[in-house]
C-alpha cells in the first residue's frame, strides 16, 4: 500500500478504492491514525523520512546509546536509550498508536490510572502471597512479535515491518555478555535469531508494547487466577498472586506452563511463597495490616540523609558517608517522591525537609 500522492480516491480502480476504504474503517474503527506508509508516518510525525528509512535497514545500533547499570545479585543490565529522532518518533508512536489500546485489568504499571501503589493493594488482607518474576521480559519480546502487534491493530504489514524495526533493536556482543548462565536458553534463541531485534530497556515505547504483548499472557493467568478464588496482578515483569496459601504452592506449575507457552521465560529463583505473619512485600512495598507502606529500611534512609544535610550540610554529609553519586540530589528527590506516591502526609513531611536543606550551586 503507498501513501496518498497527489491524486484524488477516485483516480484509482474500485477494487483499490474498496481496499483504502476498508484498511481506514478498521483504524478508525480501533480509534487509531490512519498511516499508509513509512513515509507517511514520519510526514504524520514531522521526522526525517530519509534518516528513519536508514534506521530501518541497519541494525539500530548506532541509533542507540548504551549503558550499564549493576544489578544486586551480580551482573549488569544493559540500558539502551535512543538518539534524539528516534525518540522523538517511538514517543509519537506511543501517544499515537499504542496508548490507544488498553492493556488488561490486572496489569498494574506503565499505563493511565496504574501504580505500583494499586499494584499492591490488590493483595491486602490475604492467607498468603506468591510471587513470580518474568526472566529478561523485554529481551524475550522480538521484533517478529512487535510486527504481529502492529499489523493486529489493522496495519499493513509494510507499515508494520518499519513500525517493529523504529520499536526494536538489534542486540550486539556487549548486550548478549550480560546474559548469566541460568539465562542461556534465551541467550541461545536470541542468537539463533541474530538478524531479528528485541525491545530495548531504554525506549519510551517499550513498556507500553510490553504490556500489550502480555495481554494473552494476563488472560490465561486472570482465568487461572478466577478459577482458583486469586488474585492476580503483573507490574512489568512481576506477577502477583494472593489467597489462600495451599492453593498458591499447587499452582506453580500451572503458572509456569502458560508462562512457557507464551513464549516467555519464568524467573525460577525468584519465586517466593509468603505467609501471613511474615512480612509482605509486593513490588518493593509493604503488605501488612490491610495497609500499604513504603518498607521502614527505605524511610530510615531517607530520613538519615535529610537529618544530616541539614544538620551538617551537604558536602560534609557525603565525605562522611563517602557517597560519590554526582546526582545525589535528584536521587533523593526520586525517593521522596516515590514515599510520596504511596504515603502523601509522609512524603510532604520529606519535601518540607528536602526544601530546608542549603544545596552547593
Amino acid at each position: 500500500m503507498t501513501s496518498p500522492s497527489n491524486k484524488t480516491i477516485e483516480d484509482y480502480s474500485a477494487e483499490y478504492q474498496n481496499e483504502i476504504n476498508a484498511y481506514q474503517s478498521v483504524l478508525n474503527k480501533n480509534n487509531l491514525p490512519v498511516i499508509y506508509s513509512l513515509n507517511h508516518l514520519c510526514l504524520m510525525a514531522e521526522v526525517n523520512f530519509e534518516k528513519i528509512k536508514i534506521i530501518c535497514d541497519s541494525n539500530r545500533q548506532d541509533s542507540y546509546k548504551r549503558f550499564k547499570l549493576r544489578k544486586k545479585r551480580g551482573g549488569f543490565r544493559v540500558i539502551q536509550t535512543p538518539q534524539d529522532e528516534l525518540k522523538y518518533l517511538q514517543r509519537w508512536i506511543l501517544e499515537n498508536i499504542l496508548n490507544k489500546k488498553s492493556s488488561h485489568n490486572a496489569c498494574k504499571g506503565f499505563d493511565p490510572n496504574t501504580s505500583i501503589k494499586l499494584n499492591a493493594e490488590k493483595h491486602l488482607g490475604q492467607d498468603g502471597i506468591l510471587k513470580i518474576d518474568l526472566l529478561r521480559f523485554y529481551d524475550s519480546i522480538n521484533e517478529k512479535r512487535v510486527y504481529g502487534l502492529f499489523k493486529s491493530l489493522g496495519y499493513h504489514p509494510n507499515l508494520s515491518v518499519s513500525l517493529a524495526k523504529i520499536c526494536t533493536i538489534v542486540p550486539d556482543n556487549t548486550f548478549l555478555c550480560s546474559f548469566k548462565k541460568k539465562e542461556r536458553h534465551l541467550k541461545q534463541k536470541i542468537q539463533r535469531q541474530s538478524n531479528l531485534g528485541v525491545v530495548p530497556q531504554g525506549a519510551p515505547s517499550s513498556p507500553k508494547i510490553s504490556n500489550l504483548i502480555a495481554i494473552s499472557l494476563d488472560n490465561r493467568l486472570q482465568k487461572l487466577a478466577n478459577k482458583h478464588d486469586l488474585n492476580y496482578t503483573r507490574y512489568a515483569d512481576d506477577l502477583t498472586f494472593s489467597g489462600k496459601i495451599e492453593i498458591l504452592s499447587k499452582i506453580k506449575k500451572a503458572i509456569y506452563r502458560i508462562i512457557k507457552e507464551e513464549n516467555l521465560y519464568p524467573n525460577y529463583s525468584k519465586t517466593k511463597i509468603l505467609k501471613r505473619g511474615n512480612p509482605f512485600f509486593v513490588t518493593g512495598l509493604s503488605v501488612h495490616n490491610n495497609i500499604v507502606t513504603v518498607p521502614k529500611k527505605k524511610k530510615l534512609e531517607i530520613e538519615h540523609h535529610l537529618h544530616h544535610c541539614i544538620k551538617n550540610g551537604v558536602q560534609s554529609h557525603l565525605i562522611t558517608s563517602k557517597i560519590t553519586n554526582r546526582n545525589f540530589k535528584d536521587w533523593l528527590l526520586g525517593n521522596i517522591a516515590f514515599v510520596n506516591s504511596v504515603e502523601k502526609e509522609l512524603g510532604e513531611k520529606y519535601f518540607k525537609q528536602f526544601n530546608e536543606i542549603q544545596w552547593p550551586i
